[in-house]
This record gives structure tokens, sequence and C-alpha cells, in this order.
């Protein structure tokens, strides 16, 4: 007998802490997200994104491709799908905003 998606989830999610394990996996799965599924999701092709920022289409390809990128590239990547880009440096639990591109003197 085949069970509906929605009869399994309230399974699942009657279990102790269930919903609880779902958030933390559902947090982790987003901290990974690659630049190619932040893309996705916010339903922008590489040939869109490529003319919000006036490169070529292979380049929007090889910017999601790469290991190792420029904060600003990667800041007028997420500028370019609407967001904002935050930068955060974390020690032993505490959580620091980094700003770049700013000097502290500046106001």
């Amino acid at each position: 007998m085949a069970k509906s998606y929605g009869m399994l989830h309230e399974k699942v999610l009657a279990r102790p802490g269930a919903a609880e394990r779902l958030a933390e996996l559902r947090e982790q799965t987003l901290a990974e997200i690659g630049l190619y599924e932040l893309r996705r999701a916010q339903q922008v092709s590489q040939t869109e994104l490529a003319a919000r920022l006036d490169v070529s289409q292979p380049a929007i390809s090889k910017l999601e491709n790469a290991i190792d990128l420029k904060v600003s590239t990667l800041r007028d990547y997420v500028e370019a799908l609407g967001g904002k880009l935050e930068l955060r440096a974390v020690f032993e639990g505490e959580e620091v905003p980094i700003e770049i591109g700013r000097r502290p003197d500046a106001a």
C-alpha cells in the first residue's frame, strides 16, 4: 500500500526531537549551499545573471565552479541575485561581523 508524502512527513515529525533534528539538518544544508544552488533557488539563469553583471555566461559558470574567489566578486554575485553579502568571524561561539571595504575611521 502506497503512502503519501504528507502521511510519512507527519509520522516523522511525530517522533520526539524530530522537528529539531530536521531544522538542524536544514540549517547545515543551507550553510553548505554552493553558488549554483543559490542562483537556482532564486530562479535566475546563468545567462540572466551574466547580463546583470555585464559578463559572459561562461564567466558565471567559471565563477560558480571556482574554489577561491574575491570577496568583492562574491558580493557582486549575491547582490545581482537581489541579496546582501554579510561576513562574520566565529570565535568559540562569539560572532563578530566583518566589514570589508570600509575604513574604521570612515563614518
